[in-house]
């Protein structure tokens, strides 16, 4: 008998699908998906699906475009192995990716337990951190045995990092007009999220009730969904852990804010570091030749090496979304304060010792007190010492005010809404640091190792408890249980509530007037 060519693809991905049964365990039960068929692998009480593509790989003409819909398979597609991280520089730390790094990263991964639901469960979608320059969907922090015991489907996303995710040039601009432009790593977010909308059934999930969450860079990146158009209809609950705004000082496309050059002047900076033309920026050039001009610097800038775009020795310290007018058509705290913002439930919050983040730079306090005086610093915070100052000013003017804010503004859209502080220290990290540091809740939803921490016994019940907050959330909007209806109460400004999370966790009224007053008078009213 004769095999037709694609007889003979079908008998090539079963075989080696069953080469790699033979390491991987038990195998999972076949999916059919939007683009095919996928086989995963049961592990720790959950069918795995590892590496399934969301989008075509962004390389070549693709990189800084909208991520296109990735493309069909015949037979069946193995998911049993993690994929690469996406493109980004080596830092001690971030060495956690089994596949090492690539430009083609668009993948995510979907854990489920093991025993299937007679009705659809909600979906948790992590966003990983990074200042949007490192992390990925890959590291096994990230694994989803703690979370899909708790009756949730987690996904888990790669987004495009460093200037692949953020980069703007007048000649993109030219070439690529009425595109979106600029937020390719917010672009990847929303491309995963209409993934998930059309795929999670599936695997068992309702596509109805989907929250988003993430810390840091991740956190922002909640912070920007809610505020962004496009989201309409991809998520019904959002989680910001240690998120953030800048208030009136975002950076744009093609205008300066502030002490923020334009997005396309970074990128003319970037072009003449390689050597390229800027004449189609300076008005030199006009109609064809304009364009011409701008197919061959693009032409240029598509076909430096992902390492060479990686040298780039100017970097932003967190390169986060900008203003482009069309994913984020305005700063989004004024989007808030409109209540313009998506409408469903938010939760939001930070950590004591956000400052973590910032003490190996040894920054100068003047430069983190910005435009506020140290008068009017030590007065709201009762506190002289510089150090001790520098630091908890630092976690307010970035991440608690901002989840403070964010999660007060919610009234408007007509949505409840949850403030949390993080103070629970790690058994491990007590008598090093003065609080919790940036993000450290994370292992504790997850369940798992960071960075080495193994957790200890107490950390695992504070695990345990963070996960009941987390996951009631997913499921219904209202973090708190039947048992406790009412011990977390929603934030508002008329009624401002906080939970310290802790040992012994607490709500607190009308949380750090003197210090959230003094934050606050940068947003919009």
């Amino acid at each position: 008998m004769v095999l037709s060519l694609r007889q003979c693809a079908r008998v090539s991905s079963v075989l080696g699908l069953l080469t790699s049964l033979a390491w991987a365990g038990p195998a999972a039960p076949v999916l059919a998906i939007e683009q095919g068929s996928i086989q995963g692998v049961i592990r720790d009480g959950m069918q795995v699906f590892y590496n399934l593509p969301f989008a075509k790989p962004p390389i070549g003409e693709l990189r800084w475009r909208v991520p296109q819909p990735a493309d069909s398979w015949e037979g069946i597609r193995s998911a049993q192995e993690m994929g690469a991280a996406c493109a980004q520089e080596q830092t001690p730390g971030w060495d956690r990716f089994p596949k090492g790094t690539s430009e083609d990263c668009l993948y995510l991964n979907v854990f489920v337990p093991e025993k299937r639901s007679a009705t659809p469960l909600p979906v948790m979608v992590w966003i990983h951190g990074g200042s949007f320059r490192w992390g990925s969907a890959m590291d096994p922090a990230f694994d989803g045995q703690a979370l899909t015991r708790e009756g949730v489907i987690l996904v888990t996303i790669n987004y495009r990092l460093d200037r692949f995710g953020r980069f703007a040039h007048p000649a993109l601009s030219v070439l690529q007009a009425g595109e979106p432009l600029g937020n390719y790593a917010l672009m990847d977010q929303v491309a995963a999220l209409k993934w998930v909308q059309k795929n999670i059934l599936s695997f068992g999930g309702d596509p109805s009730n989907v929250t988003i969450f993430g810390c840091s860079a991740g956190g922002v990146s909640v912070d920007f969904l809610m505020a962004s158009r496009k989201s309409m209809g991809l998520f019904s609950r959002a989680i910001a852990q240690s998120g953030s705004i800048v208030p009136e000082g975002e950076r744009r496309l093609a205008k300066a804010v502030g002490m923020f050059p334009t997005l396309e002047e970074d990128g003319l900076k970037f072009a003449t570091y390689f050597g390229l033309s800027d004449a189609v920026v300076n008005g030199d050039l006009q109609g064809d030749e304009s364009t011409r001009h701008a197919s061959t610097v693009v032409e240029k800038l598509r076909g430096l090496t992902a390492e060479q775009v990686l040298s780039y020795p100017q970097k932003d310290f967190s390169m986060q979304p900008i203003v482009d007018g069309d994913l984020i058509a305005d700063d989004p705290a004024r989007i808030f304060a409109r209540g313009e913002q998506m409408r469903v439930p938010l939760m939001s919050g930070a950590a004591t010792y956000e400052a973590s983040l910032i003490r190996p730079y040894n920054l100068p306090l003047n430069l983190i007190l910005g435009k506020v005086g140290m008068s009017a610093a030590q007065k709201a915070y009762g506190i002289d010492e510089p150090t001790q100052l520098k630091d908890v000013f630092f976690g307010d003017s970035l991440f608690l005010s901002t989840a403070y804010f964010l999660t007060a503004q919610m009234t408007r859209a007509g949505q409840p809404s949850y403030l949390y502080e993080y103070a629970y220290i790690n058994e491990d990290q007590r008598g090093m640091n003065p609080g919790a540091y940036h993000c450290s809740e994370t292992s504790r939803v997850f369940g798992t190792a960071w960075r080495g921490e193994q957790a200890k016994a107490q950390d695992i019940r504070m695990g345990e408890v963070l996960r009941g907050y987390w996951t009631r959330f997913a499921k219904t909007g209202n973090p708190n249980s039947d048992t406790a209806p009412d011990f977390w109460p929603a934030n508002r400004f008329d009624q401002p509530y906080l939970l310290r999370l802790d040992t012994a966790s607490q709500p607190v009224a009308n949380p750090y007037p003197e210090r959230m007053q003094l934050h606050l008078q940068r947003h919009p009213e």
